[in-house]
């Protein structure tokens, strides 16, 4: 009981201030969230913690933004992706509790620093092309498995999506839709393997508020900063952050 205690103590000072930054990003961009308090949660607490609470996350603010971007779906580009990550997360899952936590983290920072150096060298415009439904089934495994073992799931989901839709209402809606259906397939596989307990239902809600403040304010600073200088500002935290993940 101490153990929790300390646990929902550092969360609500240390994790807060994570969470608001993470769906402070959110709130601006319509993904990135996972991206960003995962590797800094995983500092503090087991990753087998930290992705099980991202995904609760992860779910409701999806849901909050779901109501307002529902008829903008794209749905026959979402389909095949669902099946995709239906698949992928099964997998996904598996590795998050059979594979040692230390080694995790470290495949965690390798992709994280591999996904900030794409974010820094990809700032061109981004050129679309009618790619293949069937790519959005390989986009949704990958997706499912990433996310599964280590919480972020959103990687290839965007890269396949942005070279897909040229509207960038549809690829909001699309993503946010994607993200909500992900994680609750995912809480459902974490609640099975015994991964989603009380003690991180009550880390959650200690976080709420953070979440809550994080969104608000991002809702209205997402016109006040330049897609670029964002990027490299995202692209700086992860860096960072996977580094401390591979020496730590």
């Amino acid at each position: 009981m101490s153990a929790m205690i300390n646990n929902l103590l550092q969360l609500i000072t240390y994790g807060s201030a994570i969470v608001f930054i993470a769906f402070f990003i959110r709130a601006m961009t319509g993904f990135g969230s996972a991206l960003i308090s995962i590797p800094l949660l995983a500092l503090l607490f087991d990753l087998k913690t930290v992705v099980p609470l991202e995904a609760v996350l992860e779910v409701a603010i999806s849901l909050l933004l779901l109501r307002t971007v529902y008829r903008d779906i794209d749905r026959r580009t979402l389909l095949p992706m669902i099946a995709g990550v239906a698949l992928g997360s099964l997998l996904g899952v598996y590795g998050l509790t059979t594979v040692g936590t230390s080694t995790l983290k470290r495949v965690f920072g390798v992709a994280i620093i591999g996904y900030a150096l794409y974010l820094v060298t990809n700032q061109r415009e981004t050129v679309y092309r009618p790619t293949s439904i069937g790519w959005g089934f390989v986009a949704g495994f990958g997706g499912g498995v990433i996310g599964g073992t280590v919480g972020t799931s959103g990687p290839p989901y965007v890269m396949y999506l942005s070279y897909r839709l040229r509207d960038k209402r549809i690829l909001r809606a699309t993503l946010t839709a994607l993200f909500g259906i992900d994680g609750l397939w995912r809480i459902g596989l974490f609640t099975a393997s015994g991964l989603l307990t009380r003690a991180v239902w009550w880390q959650v809600i200690a976080v709420l508020p953070a979440l809550a403040l994080g969104t608000v304010l991002g809702n209205r600073a997402h016109l006040n900063i330049s897609q670029p200088r964002f990027l490299q500002l995202v692209a700086a935290v992860l860096g960072v952050a996977g580094l401390l993940l591979i020496v730590g």
